[in-house]
């Protein structure tokens, strides 16, 4: 069965994570999506650490169930020309230059509904179209600085620290998926493109304004504890015999469990831990009595005995265990890639993120190699002849 959007042709010009990743969604659904770079690819494929095949180890994720095609969009006037030909037969553009480079690639919504009227522009950068600052560049980390994200977490007396998993990207590129889908309902029930315009930092603050709100408001600063959750308790990642485990103690009812597990009921009964905030405040008196227990089993054991008080708990795993876990596996959390180069194992890379019981996503073919459907796309789509191919490659366009 064809997937849900396989009426969708998206145009993706993402490079790194966040528009990847939005594209890498839709086309896990269905979606033809036909990612765009220049001639001899781009950087996002080799940025970082390289396996075997040359290529990094998110892209092999990042631009599977994709077509790859080239074409330099910056080069002249005939490539933008192609570039036209291209969104007249598409649903979707999505993109992350920042604004700039994108007026000058002709990437607006004004440009491209000339092409197109019903078009759906989604453009991801980190401040966003208008406002001061959308004409300066920036990354994850930057909308992490700017949104105070880097201010919520770490340890006391230490510079503050960063997330080192780029949750602003996938949360933006998520976003951009949903405002994506939000924009084709639009224009099933109108016949009406627009632009969908998402920033990094916006992302960022969406995780971010509890916290603002708190000092804002309150005059308090978010607590610097470490992995200590603040205002519940006892929460945190704590050390035992053979490693670390995380348990996580929120409401009196597991409050009550946690308790009763760890050998210290008469706490239940006393007055300064009756709520979660006290809990809180008086840490110093519940966290060493958690913390003794811990020490004194496994990982093996501390699970157990958790998952029967039901009790959140999970063991800090490296990343060598991670995909011989048995959930991961059994759920196929992780799937791999098979990049079709003999010699070379399978990479893995994200599962399918949403499941779904009517219309699943899959995972159908590798990421593309550099250039590897021009054919299809220029002959097949557009109705290129040979000549005019060979024309534009000698031209260096595609």
């Amino acid at each position: 069965m064809d997937g849900v959007l396989s009426d969708i042709r998206v145009l993706d010009f993402g490079r790194f994570i966040a528009c990847p990743y939005c594209g890498m969604l839709l086309a896990d659904m269905g979606a033809e999506v036909i990612r765009i770079e220049r001639p001899g690819g781009e950087e996002d494929r080799t940025v970082g650490l390289t396996g075997p095949h040359g290529e990094n180890m998110s892209f092999p994720g990042l631009a599977r169930n994709k077509k790859g095609i080239t074409l330099n969009l910056f080069k002249s006037d005939k490539a933008k020309a192609v570039f036209g030909d291209l969104v007249k037969k598409s649903d979707v553009v999505i993109h992350n230059f920042a604004p700039e480079a994108a007026r000058m690639a002709g990437l607006t919504y004004d440009e491209l509904k000339k092409i197109k009227p019903d078009i759906i522009l989604v453009s991801m950068s980190c401040f966003g179209n208008t406002g001061p600052y959308a004409d300066r560049t920036g990354f994850d980390f930057v909308a992490q600085a700017m949104s105070g994200a880097m201010r919520v977490g770490g340890y006391p007396d230490k510079d503050p620290i960063r997330a080192f998993i780029n949750p602003m990207d996938f949360g933006t590129g998520t976003a951009a998926a949903f405002g994506t889908m939000v924009a084709i309902r639009h224009r099933d029930k109108t016949g009406e493109g627009q632009a969908v315009d998402l920033a990094l930092l916006q992302t960022a603050l969406n995780y971010t304004a509890p916290s603002v709100a708190e000092m804002d408001v309150l005059g308090i600063p978010k607590p610097i504890i470490g992995n200590r959750a603040p205002y519940v308790g006892p929460t945190d990642l704590y050390p035992c015999k053979d490693g670390y485990v995380f348990v996580a103690v929120i409401m009196n009812s597991m409050w009550k469990r946690m308790a009763k597990v760890i050998g210290v009921e008469h706490l239940v009964k006393d007055p300064d831990l009756k709520t979660d905030y006290n809990r809180y405040e008086h840490r110093d008196r519940i966290d060493p009595l958690v913390k003794a227990w811990m020490a004194e089993r496994t990982k093996a054991e501390i699970i157990k005995v958790m998952e029967e008080a039901r009790i959140p708990c999970g063991p800090l795993m490296n990343l060598d265990e991670i995909s011989k876990d048995p959930h991961i596996r059994s759920e196929h959390m992780l799937e791999y890639s098979d990049l079709e180069i003999p010699g070379l194992d399978k990479i893995p890379i994200p599962g399918i993120h949403a499941r779904m019981s009517k219309t699943p996503g899959k995972i159908v073919t590798r990421a593309p190699r550099v250039g590897e459907h021009n054919t299809r796309v220029y002959k097949d789509l557009l109705g290129y002849s040979d000549e005019y191919m060979k024309e534009l490659a000698a031209e260096k366009l595609i």
